[in-house]
């Protein structure tokens, strides 16, 4: 592998081996997913914060988070803090969570209705555009640095962002290509669902054993849905499933199911204008590297991974329902079971995801053997990243 960052990362050339590229090559049958360094070490997840996450658009966060102006909430991107903010022009902005003087963390927990941002550390305040207000004593004792409201010299940095039906996503890389460029293999794929027509219902939150990858690679594959997931099968048989397709940075996959059931499809309201085939269909996608979500005729949900160390992760699930689904009385019962559906689904893929990674810490396994039929999301996600590294 051609040598990256020389001084910091040399072992990474020799985790990805010339031997274990080559199976890379290969065709499906006789190639590989990532090694298991990928997954254990805490030096290959300080390489992904600092080189894969910022070269592309990654989800930050989501509007309901922060609804009125002066909301703010401190998220965390690419082991990074970061703060959203909903400026006085009613807009979504991102900064570094980070006072320009001496580095301290300005915001600790999410507040509501601020007029301007304080650090603590030596009281300097900046506008909710970022711009700096009052810097007390700044040229001496009792010589203050004050603006008023947008007038002051630029003070927070802001991150590259954007806002689509609710996802914040950010951008840490100038060069990287535009927010619509990087949605267009989703957003042409789902122009039969009106997604503004969704709001946040609520969120499921663990904390897994394991790697951040692995939650993803057992995200697009649905070879495990016969073994693992009981119910999942007789809602949507085997029969009925193909493997994964890819584009690009895109994964995706759909299928059919005869019959809607409670958490599926059932005592909703669904998006409007459905074709008779989308009122049968469920459909996902995942955005490399970090932007994962799945459509139901009634309900969307995205997934928010946030890694706590090479080997510990943050999942939440957001859940959106359409219209009054969301909130109103009449449909609790059937907003219960969805979160239950989720919830019972999920706790199954954490139990073997967790075997996964500890797997990765025997020798006896050099990256799998893989399907020649299901698994070609998992060669093109080893590519992704390895591409990614190259870089």
């Amino acid at each position: 592998m051609p040598q990256i960052g020389q001084s910091k990362f040399d072992k990474l050339n020799k985790w990805c081996t010339e031997d274990w590229l080559n199976r890379l090559d290969q065709s499906l049958g006789d190639s590989t997913g990532l090694p298991n360094a990928a997954y254990t070490h805490p030096e290959f997840l300080r390489f992904e914060n600092e080189y894969v996450f910022p070269r592309s658009w990654v989800l930050a966060g989501f509007s309901h988070q922060i609804p009125n102006v002066g909301d703010v909430a401190p998220v965390t991107v690419a082991d990074k803090p970061l703060i959203l903010v909903r400026d006085e022009q009613d807009n979504i902005r991102v900064f570094h969570n980070v006072c320009r003087h001496r580095g301290a963390r300005l915001i600790d927990s999410s507040c509501n209705g601020l007029k301007f941002l304080r650090c603590p550390n030596h009281h300097w305040s900046y506008g909710l555009d970022g711009r700096v207000r009052n810097r007390p004593h700044f040229f001496g004792p009792d010589k203050h640095d004050t603006h008023a409201q947008g007038e002051g010299p630029d003070g927070l940095k802001e991150v590259q962002s954007g806002v689509r039906n609710n996802i914040v996503l950010v951008n840490f890389d100038a060069n990287a290509p535009a927010l619509e460029d990087y949605l267009l293999p989703l957003t042409e794929r789902i122009a039969g669902y009106d997604l503004a027509t969704l709001k946040h219902a609520g969120m499921l939150e663990w904390e897994l054993n394991c790697n951040w990858k692995l939650v993803n690679e057992n995200f697009i594959e649905p070879y495990h849905v016969f073994a693992v997931h009981p119910g999942l099968l007789k809602f949507g048989p085997m029969s009925g499933r193909r493997a994964s397709d890819f584009d690009a940075h895109c994964f995706y996959n759909d299928y059919q199911f005869p019959e809607p059931e409670q958490g599926r499809g059932l005592d909703l309201p669904y998006f409007s204008g459905l074709s008779g085939k989308l009122e049968h269909q469920a459909i996902w996608f995942h955005l490399f590297p970090s932007l994962t979500l799945e459509i139901f005729p009634d309900q969307m949900a995205v997934w928010e991974l946030i890694p706590l160390s090479s080997e510990k992760t943050l999942e939440r699930i957001h859940i959106f329902l359409i219209g009054d689904g969301a909130t109103a009385e009449e449909y609790a019962q059937a907003r219960e079971q969805v979160f239950a559906t989720w919830k019972e689904l999920n706790q199954e893929d954490v139990a073997i995801i967790e075997r996964m990674q500890q797997g990765r810490r025997s020798p006896g396994f050099d990256g799998g053997m893989l399907s020649p039929y299901w698994d070609g999301a998992i060669q093109h996600y080893a590519r992704l990243m390895v591409n990614a590294l190259k870089q």
